[in-house]
């Protein structure tokens, strides 16, 4: 309420500037009104990292409630990767808006089979559990790269920024066998050579190497299931 009055204020003055005739009132006026906005931009501003602040919170004590060592959970807030070094369980809560219940994918480590870093729809790294046929991650990028192909060339030229980076988590799953922790997407956007993008990355591959080390204590266990292409 604080918010709406300041900005309707601010117009208020700035339509009065607008029909004086005195110079000195017009730009009292203006600067009154210059101020009324920037303060109600400030004012935006704390309302929403109050509100983000709040969120968060609730997050934490929803979260307190599942068993986990390790936590990492997106900006806004819809993405949370869990790991519980005790119980040997990997988690991964997504929902669509902070106003919604989270889908929880609890998953045992042993049930991990495949993680791969994809980067704008390429599998940049990839660590398979020794014993498996082939990579389902690959075959998957080898489909998309065919009708990357098909694209015009203008479109592989423009590749300063990223727009997309996830993990890819195959699991023995017939009924959810992929799952993914998107670290860039939402309409995100960072230049390659930016400090923002440097930070993401690097965390991005901190994960990485987490699910890498979770696969590596079961590679040498037979795999019940072998997810076909």
């Amino acid at each position: 309420m604080k918010i709406l009055v300041i900005f309707l204020l601010f117009f208020v003055y700035f339509a009065l500037s607008l029909s004086l005739e005195s110079t000195n009132a017009i730009g009292l006026y203006l600067i009154i009104s210059l101020g009324l906005f920037f303060w109600g931009v400030i004012e935006w501003k704390i309302f929403i990292n109050r509100r983000n602040a709040e969120s968060r919170r609730r997050l934490e004590e929803q979260l307190a409630e599942i068993p986990h060592t390790q936590s990492l959970i997106s900006n806004n807030l819809l993405n949370v990767m869990l790991i519980d070094d005790v119980g040997n369980f990997l988690y991964i809560l997504q929902r669509d808006s902070t106003e919604e219940d989270f889908s929880i994918n609890p998953i045992s480590f042993s049930k991990v089979l495949e993680v791969g870093l994809v980067e704008e729809g390429e599998v940049i790294n990839l660590y398979p559990r020794k014993g498996l046929l082939g990579s389902t991650l690959l075959y998957d990028q080898a489909e998309m790269e065919e009708d990357i192909d098909e694209e015009d060339e203008e479109d592989e030229e423009e590749d300063e920024s990223i727009e997309a980076l996830c993990l890819r988590i195959v699991v023995d799953d017939l009924i959810n066998p992929i799952l993914e922790y998107p670290f860039i997407a939402d309409d995100q956007s960072f230049e390659i050579d930016s400090e923002e993008y440097t930070e993401v990355n690097a965390l991005c591959n901190e994960w990485y190497q987490k699910i890498c080390i979770i696969i590596k204590r079961y590679e040498h266990t037979n795999v019940a299931v072998r997810l076909w292409q």
